[in-house]
């Protein structure tokens, strides 16, 4: 009975924490294009920088998670022919800067809602600055795109997890780059499959 209730407990602790979107880039959503479409090759350079302007290294485990979320957001954008890092050949070059930045202080409220067992709330929010820089055969654009997810530790948060969980810093990320391909079609920089 004591073995079930303290693993009961911390299972409801280490779940009384939910992601909220920031909703700062409207949530878009690409257009399915036909498999025969003739469509751009892209290469791409990914930099990955922290709170202090650091740069992630390459063999962060945080670098290739957040890579593989934009290769995987590229391909299945279906835009693109080829997807390649660093390829002097591509139609389009692609250099993105994703910029990590949250508030350092956020660590003592979070210590204080854990020493409570999560009946005082904490918040933190994750800050997500895309700058990317687009050369198309000498067409050069820039674009910048910010977007936040929040982190809420409190206990209630319980219910909450099923439907505002971590999958939501992934979507918001995601997100961004589905924006940044509606932009560059907006600019003519990809050709508009709609």
């Amino acid at each position: 009975m004591i073995k079930s209730f303290i693993i009961l407990s911390l299972f409801s602790l280490l779940t009384s924490c939910a992601v909220f979107k920031g909703n700062q880039v409207v949530p878009v959503t690409l257009s399915q294009i036909k498999s025969d479409t003739k469509k751009p090759s892209l290469s791409y350079f990914l930099s990955v920088y922290n709170d202090s302007g650091e740069e992630t290294k390459a063999n962060d485990n945080q670098l290739s998670i957040i890579e593989g979320e934009f290769i995987n957001t590229l391909k299945e954008s279906g835009y693109f022919s080829r997807i390649s890092v660093n390829d002097s050949e591509a139609d389009i070059k692609l250099d993105i800067k994703l910029t990590i930045t949250s508030n350092p202080a956020a660590l003592i409220p979070a210590v204080i809602t854990g020493l409570s067992l999560y009946i005082i709330p904490s918040w933190a929010t994750y800050k997500f600055t895309v700058d990317a820089r687009v050369d198309n055969k000498g067409n050069y654009q820039k674009y910048q795109l910010s977007d936040s997810a929040t982190l809420v530790q409190w206990l209630p948060m319980i219910f909450v997890l099923p439907f505002q969980n971590f999958n939501n810093i992934t979507e918001v990320r995601k997100n961004i780059y589905n924006a940044l391909i509606i932009k560059m079609q907006k600019d003519k920089l990809i050709p508009n499959y709609m």
